[in-house]
């Protein structure tokens, strides 16, 4: 036998064991108890069905509808540029590549050499 066998065997001596207590109660009682049992499953049914109600999908589709007619209206005023700027390939490709990295590191270094007019001199070695 497994455990869910097991379970289900309880279950069902448990049961019988219920039915026989209220069989053996009187009518009076008997008839209170199932009232109460009745009662409780229509509560349950009722706060279930609570969620469902018109009045809750009314309010969840307004609000929705207003929150798409904000972000509609906010997309619509905002100014958007009539071109829009192009970034540098130049740079991009830099940033992506491994290569030649030390000759961009020093980048800044060999710009201001040609700024400065320290040229290498042709035919000299340093």
């Amino acid at each position: 036998m497994n455990a869910n066998a097991q379970e289900k065997h309880l279950l069902e001596k448990i049961k019988d064991l219920l039915d026989q207590g209220m069989e053996d109660l009187n009518s009076l009682n008997g008839q209170r108890l199932e009232n109460l049992r009745i009662n409780a499953l229509r509560a349950i049914e009722e706060k279930h069905l609570s969620f469902f109600t018109p009045w809750r999908w009314i309010l969840v589709g307004g609000f929705s509808m207003a929150m798409i007619a904000t972000a509609v209206f906010f997309l619509w005023v905002s100014p958007s540029p009539a071109v829009l700027p192009v970034s540098r390939v130049d740079d991009f490709e830099i940033i992506t590549s491994r290569d030649h990295i030390d000759f961009y590191q020093n980048l800044d270094f060999y710009h201001w050499l040609v700024t400065t007019g320290n040229d290498p001199v042709k035919g000299k070695a340093s």
